[in-house]
């Protein structure tokens, strides 16, 4: 069964609920004496990265790409200066 989060309004305090999908949940604090409204607290879902294909595993290592594209955007300069010094 699923366990969510709830949050009373009086107190403010946060209760771990289990139920099912389809049961209606208690809807009153269960703290000492407070009876305050409670209601449901969503939060964003664990999302775990794995494989390749993401920044982290690919680009975020420093695999040489960016490397290897400036040293070919280097050697493509220097042969377009001595073909211009050639011509010369």
């Amino acid at each position: 069964m699923p366990i969510y989060d709830y949050k009373c309004d009086k107190c403010g305090r946060v209760f771990e609920l289990t139920h099912g999908f389809d049961e209606k949940p208690d809807d009153t604090c269960r703290a000492d004496g407070c009876e305050g409204t409670l209601r449901r607290v969503f939060s964003p879902p664990t999302i775990i990265f794995k494989g390749s294909g993401w920044h982290v595993t690919d680009y975020g290592r420093g695999n040489g790409r960016a490397e290897r594209a400036d040293t070919e955007g280097r050697q493509e300069a220097e042969k377009a200066e001595e073909s211009v010094e050639a011509a010369e």
